[in-house]
């Protein structure tokens, strides 16, 4: 079956059409003409070929092609644009920076962001927007702190995070997103010079010399995007999905011990990555009984492999398996922060907010559709 590609993600529920794929397989050839060289590109919808692509670095690759100057400038150190084994030795500095003994000793200081968020969120008054007034500065100010960025440049920097992404003045996003990047290279060149207390100035003590001065501002940089704008899009699709789920909602306020599967099924249910990194057939293979030939590109949806196994949210569920933070070389370094603050934000939002609800009709909420930046929800009006 060819399929038309690309669609775009305009509300929670995936496309229709990824469901109406699977009763055809989990692999479809896309209706785009095959390139100069013949090679053509392929959809992969089913949960265990898409695993298999991801982990297998020895047939797929990852490599990004690159075309010309500003690719060049922009692939050093973001890990997603590397394969072994330069991608194994970057992955390495940043890994022993990230254990779960670190991760955990955030939780009192994201206990006490999420709480004073929360305080703001609460002091707007009924109804007000869970994405500027929360679900954008918790996951700012506690990467911050996770990385190193000293307490008088956070609040500026987690506005700068927002209007990049949130502003509706063209100039405002381009101004914030330029300062981003201004001051996460400022960021790397200090930590060389005087490696702080953060996980950059721990990667310099112990890596230093393994790392060149354009990979650790690629780290910097691809580190603190993906902690901020992918979790503030979870944290806000996480609210939205309790909020349009009262009975669920109920049960994790009545019962705190399901945090930790909730905060899966939230990953699961709610994927705001619908597709990782395109991968690039090395060899020739026969995959899910299709001939795929090397040089051919597939896109593996995360949004889909991950609903087709359940398309239903519930934070019972037995089976918490998903592949929200993809898989293989590339899992997603941020799961184990990302999944701390969901387990903190979680129970915080429905004790603060027992009675929170949309404060519109959910068909007249805005979605950005995901491509290339994450899924998210525009904004998200709430009330109490």
């Amino acid at each position: 079956m060819v399929v038309p590609l690309p669609h775009q993600r305009l509300r929670l529920d995936p496309v229709p059409a990824l469901f109406e794929l699977q009763e055809n397989g989990p692999l479809h050839e896309h209706d785009t003409e095959p390139g100069l060289d013949g090679h053509r590109q392929w959809l992969v919808t089913g949960y265990d070929e898409v695993r298999e692509i991801l982990a297998d670095a020895d047939r797929f690759s990852s490599m990004r092609p690159v075309d010309d100057e500003a690719d060049r400038a922009w692939l050093p150190g973001i890990l997603q644009s590397y394969d072994p084994p330069d991608h194994t030795r970057l992955r390495k500095t940043v890994t022993r920076a990230n254990t779960a003994r670190r991760i955990e000793s955030l939780r009192p200081r994201t206990e006490e962001i999420v709480e004073d968020c929360l305080d703001d969120l609460e002091s707007m008054g009924s109804p007000a927007d869970f994405v500027r007034n929360a679900a954008w500065p918790i996951p700012a100010l506690i990467a911050c702190d996770f990385l190193g960025v000293p307490r008088d440049d956070q609040a500026e920097l987690s506005r700068m995070f927002r209007d990049s992404r949130e502003s509706r003045v063209p100039r405002q996003r381009n101004l914030s997103g330029l300062g981003i990047v201004d001051y996460t290279r400022k960021l790397a060149a200090r930590e060389r010079r005087d490696p702080g207390k953060g996980m950059f100035g721990g990667i310099v003590r112990e890596h230093g010399g393994d790392v060149s001065d354009e990979e650790l501002a690629g780290l910097v940089e691809g580190i603190m995007i993906g902690a901020v704008e992918q979790m503030a899009s979870q944290l806000a699709i996480a609210v939205l999905l309790l909020a349009t789920h009262p009975a669920q909602m109920a049960l994790l306020r009545e019962r705190p011990e399901l945090v930790d599967s909730a905060t899966e099924e939230v990953f699961r249910y709610g994927s705001i990555v619908e597709t990782p990194s395109p991968r690039t057939a090395l060899v020739d293979m026969c995959l899910a009984g299709r001939d795929i030939h090397a040089g051919d590109v597939l896109t593996c949806s995360i949004l889909a492999g991950n609903r087709v196994r359940g398309d239903r949210f519930d934070i019972t569920r037995e089976n918490r398996e998903h592949i929200a933070f993809g898989h293989g070389v590339h899992y997603c370094l941020g799961a184990p922060l990302a999944r701390l603050q969901m387990r903190v934000a979680l129970p915080a939002v429905v004790r603060r907010f027992p009675s929170l609800r949309l404060a519109v009709p959910e068909e007249d909420l805005r979605f950005k559709p995901g491509k290339p930046a994450p899924f998210a929800v525009e904004e998200l009006p709430v009330e109490w």
